[in-house]
This record gives structure tokens, C-alpha cells and sequence, in this order.
């Protein structure tokens, strides 16, 4: 009888939670599958697809589409969980975000006269600092930066021993 009530309040069921949990567990499928393809589509290996002739345009292009596809789902799984998680919240069966969570303090906000949001600790911040970095690709292209100067390095070193040795060996043989 509740279901009943909370379903014609524009609220759903359990029973239709649970339908979201699982088309969302589906999808979680497929992403991993567009993954897989994405990957496949960077390899010398033969698609199973025959409209795939395995030229350089056609990996490019089935890439593509799998990267694709694969961002699509995870924004969209990404959404559907965090509404499964703020009606978890509303119905009071999961605590909301803590501070320390979200990296706010209590005070930090403004202090007392900042409002009952920023007193309780569950004001959403929007400038989140992990959430910024991840947004931001910087790390990966330094590391790549740093490695292939470690290889240039590393060839150049060995060049010149091999040059070295080269010359002592002519010096030893006249």
C-alpha cells in the first residue's frame, strides 16, 4: 500500500528501483563490451565484424565509435547511479554525504551565518578538488613527457658505450 501511495507522488517503487539497478547493471555490460572493442580496434587482430575490411580507416573508425559509445554509457550509468543514491538519501535507508567527504569543513564555508546547509555538512560543493582533477589530463601527459626523456636518455647512453667500445676495439686490433 505504500509502494502504491509513493509511486502516485511522482516517487517509484522498490519494485522500480530495482528495474533502474538493473537496466543500469545491463549497461554496465555493454560498457565493458565497447571497452573491449575500443581496445580490440587498437591491435593488429581481425574484427569479428566483417564490415571491418582491417585497414588503418576502418580501426579509426571502429575506435571511434566504441570510445563513443563507451563514454555515453558511462555518463549515463554514472547519472543513474547518483539519482539511485539521492533517492537512497531522500528515503533516509543512506546517511547524505559527510564533510569530510566532499572535503568541506563545517566552518569553512562561512562559518555560522552561512545557513543550515553549510551547519549540517551536506552542501554539495561544486569547485571539488578531486573532482576538478580528474577533469584534468595534465598527470598522464607529464608522466609521458618524463618517460620518453628517460628513453632518449637511456639511447643516447647507450649509443655512446656502443661507440666507446667500437673505438677501443679498433685501437686494440691496429
Amino acid at each position: 500500500m505504500e509502494n502504491a501511495t509513493q509511486t502516485s507522488q511522482g516517487l517509484l517503487s522498490s519494485a522500480d528501483r530495482i528495474r533502474q539497478l538493473n537496466d543500469i547493471d545491463q549497461d554496465v555490460a555493454k560498457l565493458i563490451h565497447s571497452a573491449g572493442i575500443a581496445i580490440q580496434a587498437l591491435t593488429n587482430a581481425r574484427p569479428e565484424d566483417s564490415a571491418h575490411d582491417g585497414s588503418l580507416q576502418s580501426h579509426k573508425t571502429q575506435f571511434k565509435q566504441a570510445t563513443e559509445q563507451y563514454f555515453a554509457l558511462l555518463s549515463s550509468i554514472d547519472v543513474r547511479l547518483r539519482r539511485q543514491v539521492y533517492a537512497l538519501e531522500e528515503a533516509t535507508v543512506l546517511a547524505p554525504e559527510t564533510a569530510s567527504r566532499t572535503g568541506d569543513t563545517v566552518g569553512a564555508s562561512g562559518g555560522a551565518g552561512a545557513g543550515p546547509a553549510a551547519a549540517s555538512g551536506t552542501a554539495a560543493n561544486p569547485l571539488d578538488v578531486s573532482w576538478l582533477n580528474s577533469r584534468k589530463d595534465t598527470v598522464g601527459k607529464d608522466k609521458e613527457a618524463e618517460l620518453w626523456a628517460g628513453a632518449r636518455q637511456f639511447m643516447d647512453q647507450l649509443e655512446k658505450t656502443s661507440t666507446t667500445g667500437v673505438e677501443a676495439e679498433k685501437m686494440q686490433v691496429d
